[in-house]
């Protein structure tokens, strides 16, 4: 069998298991384990697969078929430009957050004009947030909060392999942590778990292989929204951020209980299906001022 004819054969049995991008999927399973890029099929593709090479990506596509996420499978994603090791224990960087991301990023500069903050990622899992942010802001300390052993395994091995410095990986319970330090904080960022509870297991089966605790918001999904708009509130200077993730039609929700606590200006930014995904909160905390 050729590499091309191994590549069709894989494709096909993506197609069947009713995989949503099984060209894509193919090709990322060829690079990972075969080293060979779409340039090289098309250049050196009929040059016939080792037995060794044919198993190898058989087996990964078989995993693949039967739902287990690309991701898991590569071990390492790409988020906002950095690489990032993923695995079973830790919730896969999407997309959506890099709207979060960057809705952080641009209230920074329109409001403060400065890179020389100090920042909490709460629930901060692989590090895509935190990372991101440090990368953008190397003036800034970021400090990256998170419970699970197993997520905390790959967010120390992200934080080096991405070499930054500025983030301080520290373990920690949102709902009962927030004086872990006494230190105060420019922004605030998390994407929480925000599914509700009953919804899990409704959602797809590539979701189903990733951490129940990075998912479940409780029984109506915002636990972890009026955890730290309540208790972590005090942590943030006056003029301060609080930036969230948001599932979809969560908006209305999460502002109001932003608005209860004295947050001002809420904005929001809009992810490619419109959906509300990110918003963002000025702190009227009076005790200690901005920078």
């Amino acid at each position: 069998m050729t590499y091309n004819e191994l590549y069709r054969h894989i494709i096909s049995v993506l197609k069947k298991a009713g995989i949503d991008s099984p060209a894509f999927d193919a090709l990322c399973i060829f690079e990972s384990k075969l080293g060979l890029t779409r340039h090289d099929l098309i250049m050196t593709g009929n040059k016939k697969a080792e037995k060794d090479q044919c198993d190898a990506v058989e087996e990964l596509a078989t995993k693949r078929a039967e739902g287990y996420p690309l991701q898991y499978l590569l071990g390492m994603w790409q988020f906002m430009d950095s690489e990032f090791f993923v695995g079973e224990g830790v919730l896969i960087p999407r997309e959506d957050t890099s709207v979060v991301v960057q809705l952080c990023l641009d209230n920074i500069k329109n409001l403060y004009g400065t890179d020389n903050l100090s920042i909490i990622d709460l629930c901060a899992g692989s590090g895509a947030i935190s990372i991101s942010l440090a990368k953008s802001l190397p003036n800034s300390k970021v400090t990256a909060l998170e419970l699970s052993d197993k997520a905390m395994y790959y967010l120390q091995k992200n934080i080096q392999h991405n070499r930054c410095n500025n983030v301080e990986a520290v373990s920690g319970n949102v709902f009962t942590d927030c004086n872990i330090t006494d230190a105060l904080y420019d922004v605030i960022i998390s994407n929480p778990p925000y599914i509700i509870s009953s919804e899990i297991r409704t959602l797809q089966k590539e979701v189903q292989y990733e951490p129940v605790m990075a998912l479940d918001g409780g029984s109506d999904g915002y636990d972890f929204y009026r955890a730290i708009i309540s208790k972590w509130s005090k942590k943030l200077k006056s003029g301060g951020l609080l930036v969230f993730e948001l599932g979809e039609n969560q908006y209305d929700t999460v502002s109001d209980l932003m608005c209860s606590q004295g947050f001002k200006d809420i904005t929001f930014a809009t992810d490619l299906g419109n959906v509300k995904r990110g918003i963002c909160g000025v702190s009227l905390n009076d005790k200690v001022k901005l920078g």
